[in-house]
């Protein structure tokens, strides 16, 4: 398969693939397991350089010849790195992005503090994709002052998932549970809202003190009245 060849995503890629638009200086693809979604920003061109960050040393050794079969280092500019993203050393860049997907919320709270610990000082975008625990990671946000750029809630292989897109730059307020992500018309939505108000519900009773306040955030973002949903947002 040659360089010129779409790259093929799944839909919960695809739609991190298309929350972007803005050109960066570097992306890095973080814990990119194949690297598919870093292949399709690269063949995109939305960054100068596109950097695959990854613990596995086996997986990582044949992203890189997959790479090199498809994107020839004269033509694109990217790099393969093995290693745990919490001990990344990162240059200095105009822009950078950094994409962290497929893991749970701790670990990406981890790589927040650890990344925001490395670049005091320089600002920077995340976009981010949890399997689990986004009321958490979004808590970490507004703690290390970031802002939203844009939210969707995706859903693939019956699981739901969070795209999570924000920057130091933006003014926009993240709000724990969500906010415009939410479609108040959609019945994917509403089910969603009922597992995890579900999930946090029975945290709640065998920890009151630690989710009681989760429960009430997710009870006022639905209204539930004569049959009818609506987002309180």
């Amino acid at each position: 398969m040659n360089s010129q060849t779409a790259v093929k995503l799944g839909r919960r890629l695809r739609q991190l693939d298309t929350m972007l638009e803005q050109h960066y200086s570097v992306i890095w693809d973080c814990c990119c397991d194949h690297g598919l979604l870093g292949m399709s920003l690269l063949q995109r061109k939305l960054a100068d350089k596109v950097v695959f960050v990854d613990i596995l040393s086996p997986q990582m050794a044949l992203l890189e010849q997959d790479l090199q079969g498809r994107f020839p280092p004269d033509d694109f500019n990217w790099q393969v790195i093995c290693q745990d993203l919490k001990d990344l050393e990162v240059p200095e860049a105009e822009s950078q992005l950094f994409i962290i997907a497929g893991v749970g919320g701790n670990k990406i709270i981890q790589f927040i503090e650890s990344l925001c610990a490395a670049m005091q000082g320089l600002p920077f975008d995340l976009l981010l994709c949890s399997v689990h625990g986004n009321y958490a990671v979004r808590k970490a946000l507004i703690e290390h002052g970031f802002g939203l750029k844009q939210e969707q809630i995706i859903f693939e292989n019956n699981r739901f998932y969070e795209a999570i897109y924000v920057s130091q730059n933006s003014i926009q307020p993240i709000v724990a549970t969500g906010s415009s992500m939410w479609n108040e018309f959609d019945p994917d939505h509403q089910k969603y809202w009922q597992k995890t108000l579900a999930h946090y519900r029975k945290k709640a009773s065998a920890d009151p003190a630690k989710f009681a306040a989760v429960v009430e955030d997710y009870e006022k973002l639905f209204i539930i009245a004569s049959g009818q949903s609506k987002i309180s947002i």
